[in-house]
This record gives C-alpha cells, sequence and structure tokens, in this order.
C-alpha cells in the first residue's frame, strides 16, 4: 500500500515540535507541548489571533471533545477568561491516548480547519504512546464524516502505528481489513483475508483461555467481517478449556439458551458439581439463573441458597445494584422478606456507589470510571434511594408492617418521583385502597413527564423525505405531507428494540388516525433490510399504521441517529421539533403524545 505520509517525515515533525496543523493552532496552544500521563494539560484560546473564530466579546467559551479516551474527563469543560485569553486544564489519567476537541460559544464553532479538529496526544517522551495513531485514525470518523478519502487516510495512520508499534494489534487487523476491502481482485482479497485470519489466530494462541483476549479476539473477526466465527471461537474455548473462567462462562452462557426450565435447571446444577474455591466468581452468571429460576418456581431453600452466593461474588462496581435486584426479585415472588430487606438495606447504604454512566474494563487497567458531575452522582444517589426505599415499603407490606411502609413509600416518592419508584407507590397505593395517593401520583407523573418533554423541545430543518417510498415502492407525495404534523418512526425488521416499541406506536396511531392535521410514517430503515423485507414484514397482520421504507442509506447521518428505533416529531413548516433515540419503555406512548399536543398547540 501507497503510504501517504511516512514516518520518517511525522518523526521529523515530533522532533522539532511541530504538528502537521500547527499553523492553524496558532490560536490554540497545548502545553505541554509533549503531554505524558499524569500531566495537567492545559489549553489557551486567543480570540484575539487574526484567525480566531470567536471573538473577544463572548461572555463563555466551551472545550467540546468529539473523539476522546479521556474516559475520566467531562465531555464538555468551560474554560475560564484569564485577562484577554480562556483557559482550562484536565489531568492525563494512567490510560489517556487521544483527543480531538472543538471550541464552541453559542452557535459559534472554532475549528482549525473545515474537517478536521484540535488534538491532545499523549506521549512517551517525545513519541506517541502506543494506540495513539491507531486513535487517530477512529477520531477522523467524528471529525470529516463520510469523507472519500478518509478509508486511505486511516490506512495511512495504522500503518504509523505499526511503525513505531510493530506488536501492535488491532491496528494489524484494521490494516488488513482496509486492503481486503481495497484488493485488486478476489484472489488478492483472499490473501489478505488469511493474513487476517493468521494474525487472529495468533493473538487467540497467545492466551486462549484469558477473557480479555479472547474480546479481542472476537473484536478482531468482527472487524474483518468475519461475524460467524466469534460464537464458534468461543464454543472452542469451552471445549478446549472447560475449567478457565471463559470456558465457564461461555458453558452458562450456552445453558440460558435451553428453553425447558427442568432441563435447564439440571444443566446448570450438574455443571455447578465443578464449582471449587478457586473458580467460585466464574460460576456467579450460573448461581444468577438458578436463582431467579427457583425464585419463579418459589423454591425459597434453593433461591436463598443461590442468592448467598450470587451475593458473596467478589465486589464490582455493579455490586449495589445486584443487591438490589436481589431484593427485588425476592419481593417480586414475595418470599423471604426478612431476607429480602436485607439486601435492600445493603443496597440502599450503597446507594452514592450505583454506576453513573458506562464503566469501562480493560485487562491492562481494570475498571475505568466516567467522569460524573456532582449533579449527576446526586441525581443517581438519590434514585437509588428511592427505588429501594419504595421497595423496602412493598416488602414491609408483605408483612403488614403498614406504618413503617407508607413512611418508606411516602419518603421516596418525595426524594426521587422516577418511573421506577412510582411504580412501586403506585403498586403500594393501590394494594392500599389509597385512591387519593394513586391520584396525586398520576398528576405528579405527567407534570413530571410534560416538564421533561418541554426542555426537549428542539428546532432544527428536517432533511428532506424525499427517499421514502411505500409498500408498493412508489415515491411519497409531498402533497400529502405538506403543512402536516409528522410523526417518523425509524426501525428495522430484526431490531428487538423496535419490535417492542410496535404496540405504543399502535395506540398512538389509533388515536390520531382521524385526526388530518397528524400524519404517522414507521420507516423501516434499510439497514440490512430491503424492500421486500419491509414488505413480507409479519407485523402488517398486528398493526394498521402506514408503513414505508427507506431508500437512502445516509438517512441516520441526515437525521443524526445511529441507534434504533430513532422517532422524530416534524412541524408543518418542516422543521423537527423532538427527536426521540431508542425505546424508553411504556412511557413512550404518553410521551409521543405529549410531544404531539405541544407542537399542535404551537402550530394553531
Amino acid at each position: 500500500m501507497k503510504r501517504t505520509f511516512s514516518f520518517a517525515i511525522l518523526f521529523l515533525l515530533l522532533l522539532t515540535g511541530v504538528a502537521p496543523n500547527a499553523r492553524s493552532q496558532q490560536r490554540v496552544t497545548i502545553a505541554p507541548q509533549y503531554p505524558q500521563r499524569g500531566d495537567l494539560v492545559t489549553v489557551t484560546y486567543d480570540p484575539q489571533s487574526p484567525a480566531a473564530v470567536i471573538p473577544d466579546s463572548v461572555s463563555g467559551i466551551t472545550l467540546v471533545f468529539s473523539y476522546s479516551n479521556f474516559y475520566d474527563v467531562a465531555n464538555r469543560i468551560p474554560m475560564y477568561r484569564q485577562g484577554h485569553k480562556w483557559t482550562t486544564s484536565f489531568r492525563l489519567a494512567g490510560f489517556a491516548t487521544y483527543a480531538t476537541f472543538y471550541l464552541e460559544s453559542g452557535e459559534l464553532i472554532d475549528k482549525p480547519a473545515a474537517d478536521s479538529h484540535y488534538a491532545v496526544s499523549v506521549y512517551a517522551g517525545h513519541q506517541p504512546v502506543e494506540n495513539g495513531l491507531l486513535y487517530k485514525a477512529y477520531s477522523l470518523s467524528a471529525q470529516r464524516g463520510k469523507s472519500p478519502g478518509l478509508a486511505a487516510e486511516q490506512a495511512s495512520l495504522y500503518q504509523q502505528e505499526l511503525d513505531l508499534h510493530p506488536g501492535n494489534y488491532e491496528a494489524k487487523v484494521r490494516l488488513l481489513q482496509y486492503n481486503m476491502q481495497h484488493a485488486p481482485d478476489a484472489k488478492a482479497r483472499e490473501t489478505f483475508r488469511q493474513q487476517a485470519l493468521q494474525v487472529i489466530a495468533q493473538k487467540f494462541n497467545s492466551a486462549p483461555s484469558n477473557a480479555g483476549n479472547l474480546n479481542k479476539v472476537t473484536m478482531g473477526y468482527l472487524i474483518i467481517g468475519e461475524n460467524t466465527r466469534v460464537d464458534s471461537i468461543r464454543q472452542v474455548v469451552m471445549k478446549r478449556f472447560p475449567g478457565s473462567e471463559a470456558g465457564i462462562e461461555q458453558l452458562a452462557t450456552n445453558i440460558r439458551k435451553e428453553k425447558d426450565t427442568a432441563t435447564r435447571i439440571q444443566l446448570l446444577e450438574q455443571a455447578l458439581q465443578k464449582e471449587t474455591p478457586q473458580n467460585v466468581n466464574a460460576y456467579t452468571g450460573m448461581h444468577e439463573q438458578l436463582f431467579q429460576l427457583y425464585a419463579a418456581q418459589r423454591n425459597t431453600l434453593k433461591t436463598l441458597y443461590h442468592a448467598r452466593k450470587v451475593a458473596s461474588q467478589r465486589r464490582n462496581p455493579w455490586t449495589a445494584e445486584t443487591l438490589k435486584d436481589l431484593a427485588t426479585t425476592l419481593q417480586t415472588h414475595q418470599l423471604a422478606p426478612d431476607t429480602a430487606r436485607y439486601y435492600a438495606r445493603l443496597a440502599l447504604s450503597q446507594a452514592d456507589s450505583f454506576p453513573a454512566g458506562i464503566i469501562r474494563y480493560f485487562p491492562e487497567t481494570g475498571y475505568i470510571y466516567p467522569f460524573v458531575s456532582d449533579s449527576t452522582r446526586k441525581a443517581v444517589t438519590r434514585k437509588a434511594q428511592g427505588n429501594l426505599l419504595s421497595l423496602l415499603g412493598l416488602i414491609d407490606l408483605q408483612q403488614a408492617r403498614l406504618h413503617e411502609a407508607t413512611q418508606q413509600v411516602d419518603s421516596a416518592v418525595a426524594l426521587s418521583p422516577d418511573n421506577e419508584t412510582l411504580h412501586n407507590a403506585t403498586l403500594f397505593y393501590t394494594q392500599t385502597g389509597n385512591t387519593a395517593k394513586l391520584t396525586s401520583l398520576q398528576q405528579l407523573q405527567k407534570k413530571i413527564l410534560l416538564d421533561k418533554v418541554r426542555r426537549q423541545l428542539i428546532s432544527r430543518p428536517a432533511p428532506s423525505l424525499q427517499s421514502f417510498v411505500d409498500m408498493k415502492g412508489q415515491p411519497v407525495s409531498p402533497a400529502v405531507l405538506k403543512d402536516k404534523i409528522i410523526l417518523i418512526d425509524f426501525w428495522a425488521t430484526w431490531c428487538g428494540p423496535c419490535m417492542q416499541e410496535m404496540p405504543y406506536l399502535q395506540q398512538l396511531y389509533e388515536a390520531y388516525q382521524n385526526n388530518p392535521k397528524v400524519v404517522f410514517m414507521v420507516v423501516n430503515s434499510g439497514a440490512r433490510n430491503t424492500l421486500a423485507d419491509a414488505q413480507g414484514w409479519s407485523g402488517h397482520k398486528k398493526y394498521t399504521f402506514p408503513v414505508y421504507y427507506n431508500t437512502d442509506p445516509d438517512v441516520g447521518e441526515k437525521f443524526r441517529f445511529n441507534i434504533i428505533p430513532a422517532t422524530y416529531i416534524i412541524d408543518p413548516k418542516g422543521n423537527i421539533r423532538f427527536s426521540n433515540i431508542g425505546f424508553e419503555g411504556p412511557e413512550i406512548a404518553a410521551k409521543l403524545k405529549l410531544q404531539l399536543e405541544l407542537v399542535e398547540s404551537a402550530t394553531r
């Protein structure tokens, strides 16, 4: 492959301290020049620089990370004025590698160029740390979208990574995947494929029973498009290394697929005969399965035995959540209220440790906790406390401790009126016949949802809908959509959450099908689907809302979604007023109804 930027030139630029985009970064300075892990990095912006986009008169500037593995640093950092300049600082953790950012003030955005962002590379001496150039390649998608030369530039960076760090497994696989895609013929493509398979096989054989290494192996197969090998390689581990943690966990996964409950219990109990004090943590998943199965059968002794096994597992970031789940299952099945109360109180004592944000795990670093603001941490803690207090109220009710139960539930609602807490409170007030409290809860739920919906109101031009066709393959007539409020829901036949959402869409459609101002468009997004897939969808027999098919492969980028279902409300002027990404559970029906009502009222 022809390199577009040689290692020799890169090294010379690094040695002299000159970055390829140095001129464009004159208005932005990053210190130190070669930041290393553990360093405090300071970013300074000079609005008086001739090239500055953000003027000196603004009241605030925010540094926004567009790509970052600085997981413990906030995605958005406020800058502070020092004289006529603006500055902010953050410290690089022991895993920090690479990040890109731009500066924002209101509608103004300062970038070094239209298709690039500012960068913080982490160094060891004057050389980028391992994965630095690999992550730089990944960052290009956030900076340049789907530009024509993107793949070639990324491949060049993979090669530069290998020049600096020849053993970088991921860079090897990525480069070979690029070569496969751009091979001149089938023979060359197969040659690169075999090379990639060899690299992945070597990685597997380096530590075949290590769970972290196995994750990298499966990632390699996914990169080169060999998805079917992901499950097969785990089956190989289970057969060749049945006593390893990865082998035991794969066996648990296999058993979970068994549909017959009695057979599943038998297989789990049989597998647990090989549990020892040394491998006990690997069997936690099996104990969790048996806990749920025996609880459903109301077998108290065996349920509690496996609950103890689950509760005694090695502490991890989800320990408090696990304790809460144990208590919830026991209460749901009306089993062992004293034990349920014990687990709930233990979880309540750890409410400030409930996960907030994405917690990552890498064998080299252990658990990496994300940046969490004080307000978010307090909100997560309050929610956990509200959930657990309302759960304790239900447990107390089970034992006819009505006074204590009422206090617990009332305190929970006052502390955190979130969906789970309000659900528990509704159960409690229903079972105790407290109609006044039930009415109050319903009003509170509606007010909370309305406040939430109002905060989500936006206004941006909607992309063209010309790529939508009906189930006969005919384009949608613009006249049908003119001056209408349009609800668009993007889905796919293979999307489980989309299927969960469909009954709520049908419920909403039935309420609006006779409203001439509102048009529903339930649109197959086309991702791994064809028009024939959309036409053959079994949902046509269950639902009456109109279904369409999208022919534009870039529709997600244009609407700004990469997860489905994705639902949008467009006003009669052609502006997106609400954007809903992902399935939010039963709340979605009431939420979409409120969104439609707000848009309707605004157009009267």
